[in-house]
């Protein structure tokens, strides 16, 4: 089970896009997978942040906002799906 660390509240940013999704919509459930990843759609990036804090135990919102300014700012245009996500932030996130 998932506990929720970072929501719609801890974001940064503020001009995301808020689309309606299914709860089993693979955007935002499930693990991440080679399922398209919109950096702009607040909904995905919120449910990324939330899965990969869990993942690797971080347990601090300003852990959450460091990924999201990471995403936002300095994530490649050729990474494109939530696993392609996942691996560059493990290689690039350092604190």
């Amino acid at each position: 089970m998932n506990t929720i660390l970072f929501s719609k509240r801890n974001l940064f940013y503020n001009d995301y896009l808020w689309s309606e999704f299914p709860k089993t919509d693979p955007k935002v459930s499930g693990k991440p997978d080679v399922t398209q990843f919109n950096a702009m759609e607040g909904n995905e990036v919120v449910y990324l942040i939330n899965k990969l804090m869990n993942l690797w135990s971080y347990r601090f919102s300003n852990t959450g906002n460091k990924m999201e300014k990471m995403i936002r700012e300095k994530m490649p245009a050729t990474v494109k799906t939530q696993e392609e996500v996942l691996t560059w932030l493990k290689e690039n996130l350092a604190f």
